[in-house]
């Protein structure tokens, strides 16, 4: 009867320590897979106060408030993001979606057919990313948000369906949706409506920058043309977005 009791509690602790080490693997990769990529400082917020920061590739501090100093990068296993310079933002992959928090600037962002969901969140209202329409690789979007407006637009690479208090919507290149507050009310409207980036703006990142999202990878460029030239002209706005 001792021996049996000894072997159960050895297979116990034996089980226990599985879970543990099989919980940090796993926690250690979940987090290692989304990498934040500055060229400058990121800065960690907190209540308001800057409470750390880093300006090397480092893993994502999911749901940590982040502000981008200079402009900076995020790979996520399925999703690429530029943010501009001085954009406050969050960033929390999780089970079938990722959420994406912007309380001020902007965040472009590239998505494909095996791309999660984006669950996005401003200070002015919420809006969920839907199926992808592809004419490309990818569907490149963003999200700015500057006072009392939030503007989510698609830049080229197909058609995005987006939900939203007024519904379901599909948001074309070259057109984008805002949602607005008035007074300490968010409208539920949500208006499609031509603006945001241009074809000579695609993901520029303050001036004379630019940011270029590519398939697989990302790259960070400084450049001195900002928006640039005609840049081959035409009407087509779902050109490739490293072309300044």
């Amino acid at each position: 009867m001792f021996g049996n009791g000894k072997n159960t509690l050895i297979l116990k602790v034996l089980v226990v320590f599985m879970s543990i080490a099989m919980t940090t693997v796993g926690f250690s990769a979940r987090t290692n897979s989304a990498r934040v990529i500055p060229t400058g400082n990121v800065s960690v917020i907190k209540d308001g106060k800057v409470v750390g920061e880093f300006s090397k590739e480092a893993p994502l501090p999911e749901g940590s408030m982040l502000r981008c100093e200079d402009k900076c990068a995020l790979k996520l296993d399925d999703t690429y993001m530029v943010v501009d310079p001085g954009t406050e933002f969050s960033v929390t992959p999780a089970a079938g979606h990722t959420e994406l928090h912007v309380k001020e600037g902007t965040v472009y962002y590239t998505m494909n057919e095996s791309s999660s969901p984006l669950q996005i969140d401003t200070p002015n209202g919420e809006a969920a990313t839907g199926d992808l329409i592809m004419t490309d690789n990818e569907v490149r979007g963003y999200v700015r948000v500057s006072g009392n407006e939030t503007e989510i637009g698609v830049i080229g690479g197909g058609t995005m369906m987006m939900e939203t208090e007024a519904g379901e919507m599909a948001v074309t290149p070259g057109h984008a949706i805002t949602i607005a507050t008035v007074g300490s009310e968010t409208s539920g409207a949500a208006a499609a409506k031509t603006g945001g980036l241009t074809r000579n703006q695609k993901f520029a990142v303050g001036a004379g920058s630019a940011a270029i999202l590519a398939a697989g990878g990302i790259a960070l460029a400084s450049g001195s043309g900002g928006s640039g030239g005609s840049g081959g002209g035409g009407d087509d706005d779902d050109g490739s977005p490293s072309s300044p």
